[in-house]
């Protein structure tokens, strides 16, 4: 009979000291997945931080009530709320600060239909929530979508849509995926205002490269459905000329952008109708605020560990006590010392394992509920990888402590001892 046949039989033999090990294990692994989880996610976003000063802000659109454009409801009668227009002017203005070296803009947001070159409609992604008749796709133009979303998405394939292209649009990989796109595929958009539609070339195909929990959104707000547009097709297919409402401006010197982004606060600008938005205060306010929680949450790694192994350690001694006189008649029978320490392991192993399989699924609902949702999102497979590691490394130290002690006593010694 194999050992992990002679384990399974102790293991059901002995239900009650089973279930206790499984139990601790699995209090042990569920909050040791969720802290070294939420340390993970707290490192990977101080690791982002670091890798660049940032160079940019933005001037973005404050939004006025438009009486023009009404939602009935029933009986009653509401008014959407449009941005204003960023004007060349206040382009030109901002640009003109000395250290300022590029920018890109992004045209108001347009919903509308992708179709194939036979007229048929493209799919859109969805998670939780089906796609519904009226949902629709997000078109987005873009003046240059390196410039403007280089540092949320990565292109997987094609080109980036630039100043000079025309006709051109930038699709999510998923959103390719599902439609069966590639690069050259003559696809058309259709909106409201513009039913006949336009005919563009799929330049480019995207991936997001910051995680976002998108699977409570509706399809239209998701981010796999957002289709990057040049500007004068976005112009083109809006029929109600809304125009430029974000723009993004670049300095010379990451070191220049305080002082820049303060020359541009106290220009002639109607502070009404836009406001300036800089990432880089943000990103420290947020660092320093990263770095304390992956700090307490390092000692709160440690401290889970070192709790685990001493609880570990007293089950399992007060267990080998009980084994004693088993031991002893192992020993008086030629077992060797490692052969038994090796199947007190495997004994051990498999609650461990059970205990790691549910501590993860238990896990990951937790952190990808709401209360968790900011700080992450699902469990990494380094953080599984961890934590089979860490396991491995108590179980094979608590056993060593735990029966060192008696396999090193003569089996007459023991007999003596427990009779």
């Amino acid at each position: 009979m194999n050992r992990i046949s002679l384990a399974a039989k102790y293991l059901t033999r002995r239900k009650s000291r089973a279930c206790l090990i499984l139990i601790v294990f699995l209090v042990i692994n569920i909050m040791a997945f969720i802290i070294i989880s939420i340390r993970e996610s707290a490192n990977d976003a101080l690791a982002k931080l670091d890798q660049k000063p940032l160079d940019y802000f933005y001037l973005e659109s404050q939004y006025e009530t438009d009486p023009k454009t009404v939602i009935a409801e029933g009986s009653s009668i509401s008014f959407l709320s449009v941005p204003y227009v960023i004007t060349d002017e206040v382009i030109e203005k901002i640009k003109s600060i000395h250290g300022i070296k590029a920018y890109a803009s992004h045209y108001a947001f347009l919903s509308g239909m992708l179709s194939d070159k036979n007229g048929n409609k493209l799919e859109l992604a969805a998670y939780n929530i089906p796609v519904s008749k009226d949902d629709a796709a997000s078109i987005r133009g873009v003046s240059d979508s390196d410039l403007y979303l280089g540092s949320t998405i990565k292109l997987t394939a094609g080109r980036h849509i630039t100043p000079d292209s025309k006709c051109e649009a930038m699709v999510n990989v998923q959103f390719a995926k599902q439609n069966d796109l590639n690069i050259g595929d003559k696809l058309t958009i259709t909106t409201q205002g513009h039913t006949s539609g336009i005919e563009f070339t799929l330049s480019g195909i995207y991936e997001n490269t910051d995680n976002v929990d998108e699977t409570e959104f509706s399809p239209s707000e998701l981010r796999e459905n957002f289709i990057y547009v040049d500007y004068g097709t976005a112009h083109a297919l809006d029929d109600r000329n809304q125009g430029i409402i974000s723009v993004k401006f670049f300095v010379d010197q990451p070191d220049q952008l305080a002082s820049i982004y303060a020359q541009a606060q106290k220009l002639d600008l109607d502070w009404n109708k836009y406001y300036l938005f800089d990432e880089a205060d943000a990103s420290v306010i947020d660092a320093d605020a990263v770095k304390a929680v992956s700090n307490q949450f390092s000692v709160l790694t440690a401290v889970i560990i070192l709790a685990g192994f001493l609880f570990i350690t007293f089950v399992l001694m007060l267990q080998t006590k009980m084994r004693a006189n088993e031991i002893g008649i192992l020993l008086s029978l030629g077992f060797t010392k490692s052969r038994i320490l090796l199947q007190h392991i495997i004994e051990v192993m498999i609650p461990a394992g059970i205990s790691i399989a549910a501590a993860y699924f238990i896990g990951d609902h937790l952190i990808s509920s709401e209360r968790f949702k900011i700080t992450v999102t699902h469990i990494q497979m380094v953080t599984t990888l961890q934590i089979i590691a860490i396991n491995l490394c108590l179980l094979m130290a608590s056993i060593w402590i735990s029966s060192a002690r008696l396999l090193h006593t003569t089996p007459k010694a023991i007999f003596e001892k427990n009779n």
